[in-house]
C-alpha cells in the first residue's frame, strides 16, 4: 500500500498517480474488483462530478465546490516549491493557492520577444510517479 498524504481533501493513488478522487470514483475503493489506495480527507469529502452541458450549473459548481479554499491540497501548501509537468518538459513552480479541486501554481516562462510576461499560472490536480505535478 502506498503512503498517502494527510490532507484536507481525499487522496487516492492509482497506477503511479496521486490525485483527489470524486464521489463517483470512491465507490471503486470499496469494491473488491477495483483496488486502489484511498484516504478520506480531513475536512472535505470527495467532490461531486462537474455538471456537463449546462454552463450555469458548471459555473455554480466551480465557484461553490471546486474553488473553495482549503488549507492544503494533497499535502501541498501555499509557498511550496514543486516540479511541474508541462506538455513537453518539466520545470519549477510555486504553489500560490490551494483549493478543494486542485492547487494554483506559478511557474516561470521562457524569455521571449513575443511577450513581456515572465510567469504564468496553472491549475494542478495530480502528481505522477516521477513526482511532477500536472493538470
Amino acid at each position: 500500500m502506498t503512503l498517502l498524504p494527510q490532507s484536507s481533501v481525499p487522496a487516492a493513488f492509482d497506477r503511479g498517480h496521486l490525485y483527489s478522487p470524486t464521489l463517483g470514483l470512491t465507490k471503486y475503493a470499496l469494491d473488491d474488483r477495483y483496488v486502489y489506495d484511498y484516504r478520506p480527507g480531513d475536512l472535505y469529502e470527495p467532490m461531486p462530478e462537474a455538471p456537463r452541458g449546462n454552463p450555469k450549473a458548471w459555473a455554480w459548481w466551480w465557484q461553490n465546490i471546486a474553488a473553495a479554499p482549503v488549507p492544503d491540497f494533497l499535502g501541498l501548501r501555499v509557498g511550496d516549491h514543486i516540479s511541474v509537468q508541462h506538455v513537453t518538459c518539466t520545470g519549477p513552480g510555486e504553489v500560490i493557492a490551494t483549493e478543494r479541486g486542485g492547487a494554483v501554481v506559478r511557474y516561470p516562462l521562457a524569455k521571449s520577444d513575443l511577450t513581456r510576461r515572465t510567469h504564468s499560472e496553472m491549475y494542478i490536480r495530480r502528481r505522477n510517479n516521477a513526482g511532477h505535478w500536472y493538470p
